[in-house]
């Protein structure tokens, strides 16, 4: 290396026996130097020169290192001199296995704080689905609200968010923990409203306490110290969430930029507003999904396609733009038969429309994911794509 330096004061020794040596606080002893070594204690003996001895051995606790002996600084002499016991006791390691010990846990403390603010400087090094970390819970019209957060997002910054509605006899709560969200994206709000009857059987539509709900909530989000980018409000929904998700894009196209149906058709047509073109809507249709099949089946699936592009002149049920395979992760006892994507461009009067059509062998309702199916493609994650590809074609 390029020197030695004792700190703590060391024991030196020949490796062969002899008269050990004892070095002070501060010795620097740099190899083929060809002069003493100079300390910063002037209480100690200088220019002690032992040019020309054997290489001197630092012990440490077994470790040693081997060097020759250019010159070095002796304590003070003393009457009755320190055994080397004595010496290890006073200079030993322990202090110095103490001191690396607390510069261990400090740095490792220091790394956990610079850890999130390093994402935010490298945003690009992030995993895509990071996850919010922030979670609260507010009440609006005495409803419960779950938000989800970013713990390090400026509050200040407007940012997009997501509505993700509950179905029949459950909860916003449980819907979280089915659909894990909040798990797919790390700089994004995540709003998980409940019914006005918790765990009930339906939305309230048209109703005017559910509309002001509805619009009451990026304003009830900027209460709870957060802004919501009105360019990148979305809305989806699980079974009968998704029909109403279905029925806020057609109604609220002003509020929701695009919505999502997973598990889930049209209904409550009679109080749509035919005249409106809607926002962008991706559905997510398992045609072995044993409530589908309940309220309709593949009718339903033909009804929901041409309600959603009614105002193309051409059949939406022939004819997609394109049509490619979902990429699905691979596992050994895959659950799906086949996933596809089709879609069907926006028009003059006629909002973009894109439909992932899968079939899994055994019949489900559950939310797409490989917990509820092997083999599975995320809902979660294709929606939130989803969002995002329209929210760049709006700004566009």
């Amino acid at each position: 290396g390029s020197g030695f330096h004792c700190d703590q004061g060391c024991l030196l020794r020949p490796p062969a026996g002899g008269q050990a040596v004892h070095m002070s606080p501060a010795f620097v002893w740099f190899p083929g130097s060809k002069g003493p070594a100079h300390s910063k204690d002037e209480r100690t003996k200088s220019n002690v020169d032992f040019l020309g001895s054997p290489p001197v051995v630092a012990t440490c606790s077994g470790l040693s290192l081997a060097a020759p002996l250019i010159a070095c600084e002796a304590w003070s002499l003393r009457q009755h001199p320190e055994t080397k016991a004595d010496a290890v006791g006073r200079w030993g390691c322990r202090d110095i296995k103490w001191l690396l010990l607390k510069l261990g846990v400090v740095a490792t403390l220091l790394a956990l704080l610079l850890i999130p603010g390093l994402k935010q400087v490298f945003p690009g090094r992030v995993s895509p689905h990071a996850g919010l970390s922030r979670k609260l819970e507010f009440k609006l019209d005495n409803r419960s609200v779950l938000l989800y957060a970013p713990a390090t997002q400026l509050r200040a910054k407007p940012l997009p968010a997501v509505v993700v509605l509950h179905g029949s006899d459950t909860s916003n709560f449980e819907m979280a923990k089915v659909t894990r969200y909040h798990k797919v994206m790390n700089s994004a709000l995540v709003l998980y409203p409940e019914m006005r009857i918790p765990k009930g059987l339906d939305w309230g539509y048209n109703a005017s306490w559910e509309t002001s709900f509805f619009r009451a909530l990026p304003g009830a989000v900027a209460e709870a110290g957060y802004s919501v980018d009105f360019s990148q409000l979305f809305v989806v929904g699980h079974s009968s969430g998704g029909t109403m998700s279905l029925f806020l894009q057609n109604n609220m196209p002003d509020l929701f930029r695009a919505a999502a149906a997973v598990e889930a058709g049209v209904g409550h047509l009679e109080q749509w507003r035919n005249h409106s073109s809607g926002s962008p809507v991706m559905l997510v249709w398992n045609h072995n999904d044993p409530v589908l099949q309940e309220y309709g089946g593949e009718a339903l699936y033909l009804t929901t396609l041409r309600q959603l592009r009614r105002h193309d002149l051409a059949d939406p049920t022939i004819n997609p733009s394109y049509v490619k395979q979902v990429a699905v992760p691979e596992a050994s006892n895959s659950g799906i038969a086949y996933a596809e994507r089709m879609a069907w461009r926006a028009t003059e009067h006629a909002s973009a429309l894109e439909v992932v059509s899968w079939k899994t062998w055994n019949p489900t309702h559950h939310w797409a994911n490989q917990r509820a199916v092997p083999g599975a493609f995320d809902a979660a994650v294709i929606t939130w794509h989803f969002f995002q590809r329209m929210a760049q074609t709006t700004s566009a």
